[in-house]
């Protein structure tokens, strides 16, 4: 068709082919473009929900360790409501404690403070105690010198003896013939003095264990009791009013327990004997009475009389 001449009525119109390209071109650009900008935000989302997958579950590490730890702090706050419970129920129980200690010491003072004499009584009766213990030690080492003389003597007559045993047996040995029946009867001999020789042993045996019992025994009556071994013998001293009563009239219980005990160990030993002293007649002769009630010969049986002295004593000899 010449150029400028109109087209058939219902052609399409002609396009030149520069524009075509051109056209066509761009629809493939921005096709393209389109493309890119919705894969690059799908990663970038990919990207920000992997991202808050590991931020969760780092929270829920987290998590579970802050419950460990919250575990273990509930089980420290319950111990140490346990501890402080314990704690308590103790300080309660000391502070009862000390409350009754309290309480004891002001009855012990006002027990004290209700028997209490004056300043010059006191001294003055400090002053007659230590006369007393004085002259009572005085008489006590008297007595220890006696004692000890006793025993050497003892010893002495026991050598002496043994001695002559010796002596004897070395004559037996050479005044009897040298024949059966001597053999015998020297034999027979030796045999007793060894026989009396084990019942010295054993008899002494028995006397150190009669003794030693009899102050465990004198020892758990009363405090007030207070006992003196000494070897072959024993002292027992107590406050005269503790073991007298009716000025000397009477025994008291402890009196009457501590003279019966002393009574029946003396009465076990055939050698002992047994001084009583106190101070007054009537009191040494209640003891007396009660220790020979005890079955205790009387030639046994030593009463002592001791001035002004407010201790009863008995001493009981078994050598």
């Amino acid at each position: 068709m010449p150029f400028g001449v109109p087209p058939v009525h219902g052609a399409l119109p002609l396009i030149p082919r520069s524009r075509l390209a051109f056209t066509a071109i761009a629809a493939l650009l921005f096709s393209g473009s389109g493309c890119i900008v919705t894969q690059t935000t799908y990663e970038m989302k990919t990207k920000e929900a992997d991202s808050l997958r590991e931020a969760m579950a780092s929270l829920n590490r987290e998590k579970a360790k802050l419950a460990e730890g919250n575990e273990a702090l509930s089980k420290q706050v319950t111990a140490g409501k346990e501890t402080e419970a314990s704690l308590s129920a103790r300080l309660k129980e000391r502070d009862d404690s000390v409350k009754h200690l309290s309480d004891e010491i002001a009855t012990a003072r006002q027990s004290y403070e209700g028997t209490r004499t004056t300043r010059e009584q006191f001294i003055n009766e400090l002053l007659e105690k230590e006369k007393a213990t004085g002259k009572r030690l005085q008489d006590l080492a008297a007595r220890a010198e006696g004692c000890e003389r006793d025993q050497e003597r003892m010893k002495a007559e026991t050598a002496a003896r043994d001695q002559e045993l010796s002596g004897l047996r070395k004559q037996l040995e050479a005044a009897l013939p040298a024949s059966e029946a001597a053999r015998r009867e020297r034999d027979i001999l030796s045999g007793r003095v060894e026989r009396l020789q084990e019942e010295r042993r054993e008899s002494d045996k028995r006397r150190d264990d009669i003794l030693a019992g009899l102050a465990a025994d004198l020892e758990k009556l009363s405090p007030e009791v207070s006992v003196f071994p000494m070897g072959p013998a024993i002292r027992i001293v107590v406050p005269e009013r503790l073991a007298l009563k009716d000025r000397g009239g009477k025994l008291t219980e402890l009196g009457s327990a501590m003279v019966s005990r002393v009574a029946g160990a003396a009465a076990g030993i055939p050698s002992a004997s047994l001084v009583v002293i106190a101070g007054g007649k009537a009191s040494v002769e209640t003891l007396r009475g009660a220790a020979a009630g005890g079955k205790i010969p009387e030639g046994r049986l030593f009463p002592h009389v001791r001035e002004k002295d407010r201790q009863a004593e008995l001493l009981l000899i078994a050598p």
